[in-house]
């Protein structure tokens, strides 16, 4: 598990290590620069032409120490100084007297588009950056953009917004950037991933109490944590011990989905599981799934079977809601009836999404919501872009209102309980695909049912499902990649 830090947290893991540990800016400075410069003599040749296009804050003030150790070592290196001295930070203008004192060569904006340069290092602006960019800022990232040259970014590329890696009218498109202590959320999410290239985190000797006194950062996973977030099996265990999933889905029009959530269920580890749904589709269900029990939700007249909705409440461990399932006055029916009587962890999905108002979700301690941008938007009464663009604090907002934890899915999900935040890193443009979010769904319930806690299952959930579908794209393509075939993938990763 790795942490990602907002620009403010950023920060306070500075002020921290300066203020309260005692570490002094410059210390850090060179620690930073020092892990810069490792990075390009591993990469570079010293005749390749390093240029270091500088900005007047601590960022520049990496950049000018990074040029004066490579210059130091041989590398044929300059640097470009954007913008006013006089408001260089004190350890920027230190760092400037320091390179000029070891005879680093000072060029102009123009040599960005030299030919004795085949480098440039972007090290004009870092993760506080709130402001578009503009002026002589907006023209030589402009033109580093249109060099062709191969470009490193100094902690993260200039012009991304470190908090949701929104682009600031313009930014560095980065093949590398290294990134100092910690990762960043401007990083991860999009479009800041798709200008930062290769991502390198470098350890600059921030001591581990400084990272413990920033409160709830957000995390993410990586493949070596996979066997310590998946549930335990025990050997001893059986079908009745591995948990039971209830799926109430599908209407007579649409059974597909419920389906695609039952066998991913199966496939995550559950026990049992049970299919309720429309008296029409038993034969089709139990045909694609033969290891399902099966409930009808509905009797024959076409009205809700409470009694039938009972026992499956009784058989479940977690229950899944909604695939399917319609907004038709019986869909209505159903999910008020869950919502009211289910004492069980119960996961969200499709159209029971929107069947449900915030009152009844608030009644409820054990939901999880998985909405895509537009039933959040209808969940949250809030625009599409505005969830897009926010994603991490609309869904921060509405599961602190709430009470429940929300998986918003989109090309980088995040799951939030209110206050801790996971966000996924796996996962590929392959599973924009239909019944890739019921795939979702049961594979958080397979967990849920076998004991994980549901922020712990909805994170190890998500991470999963998309490591399938990575596993997909990667022995297959992402244009064949089909639900059933994330389904099948699950064996590979799990």
């Amino acid at each position: 598990m790795r942490y990602l830090f907002t620009s403010r947290q950023s920060k306070l893991l500075d002020d921290h290590a300066i203020d309260i540990i005692g570490f002094p800016g410059l210390v850090l400075m060179e620690k930073a620069a020092m892990t810069l410069v490792s990075v390009l003599m591993e990469r570079e040749s010293r005749d390749s032409g390093i240029l270091i296009v500088c900005g007047s804050g601590n960022n520049g003030g990496d950049g000018l120490a990074a040029a004066r150790m490579l210059h130091q070592h041989g590398f044929r290196t300059a640097v470009v100084l954007v913008g006013d001295p006089e408001k260089m930070t004190p350890d920027a203008r230190k760092q400037l007297a320091l390179a000029a004192a070891c005879d680093v060569p000072l060029q102009s904006e123009e040599a960005v588009g030299s030919p004795v340069f085949s480098v440039l290092v972007d090290s004009l602006f870092g993760v506080g950056l709130s402001r578009d960019i503009s002026g002589v800022y907006e023209k030589v990232i402009k033109d580093i953009n249109a060099s062709g040259k191969k470009i490193y970014a100094v902690d993260i590329p200039s012009g991304i917004n470190g908090d949701d890696g929104r682009v600031m009218n313009v930014a560095v498109r980065a093949d590398v950037t290294v990134t100092f202590g910690v990762n960043k959320l401007g990083l991860v999410l999009y479009p800041g991933c798709q200008y930062a290239g290769e991502v390198i985190i470098g350890d600059i000797g921030y001591p581990r109490s400084s990272y413990e006194a920033v409160e709830d950062p957000v995390f993410y996973f990586e493949p070596e944590d996979l066997p310590a977030i998946l549930p335990e099996r025990a050997p001893d265990g059986h079908k009745g011990s591995f948990g039971h999933v209830a799926v109430i889905g599908g209407s007579g029009k649409m059974s597909g989905a419920a389906l695609l959530s039952a066998k991913a269920a199966y496939a995550s580890g559950a026990g049992l599981v049970m299919v309720c749904s429309a008296r029409a589709n038993r034969d089709l269900i139990l045909t694609g799934c033969p290891e399902a029990l099966f409930e009808a939700y509905d009797v024959e007249d076409g009205e809700p079977d409470f009694l039938a909705l009972d026992r499956v409440l009784s058989f479940a461990d977690a229950l899944v809601l909604g695939p399917g399932l319609g907004r038709e006055k019986l869909a209505k029916q159903i999910t008020a009836y869950v919502l009211k009587n289910c004492n069980k962890p119960i996961i969200l999905d499709g159209d029971a999404l929107v069947l449900c108002s915030r009152e009844e979700l608030k009644e409820h301690n054990s939901v999880i919501l998985t909405p895509h941008p537009k039933e959040f938007s209808e969940l949250s009464h809030q625009e599409i872009s505005y969830i897009k663009e926010h994603l991490g604090e609309a869904v921060r907002e509405f599961a602190a209102d709430t009470g429940c934890i929300l998986v918003g899915k989109d090309a980088r999900t995040i799951v939030g309980d209110g206050s801790r935040q996971y966000v996924n890193v796996s996962g590929n443009s392959g599973m924009g695909t239909g019944g890739s979010g019921d795939v979702l769904t049961g594979i958080i319930a397979g967990f849920a049912a076998q004991g994980k806690p549901l922020f712990d299952a909805a994170a190890a959930g998500v991470y999963v499902h998309g490591l399938a579908g990575d596993y997909y794209t990667e022995t297959y393509s992402p244009y064949s990649l089909t639900a059933s075939a994330l389904i099948d993938s699950l064996k590979n990763i799990l």
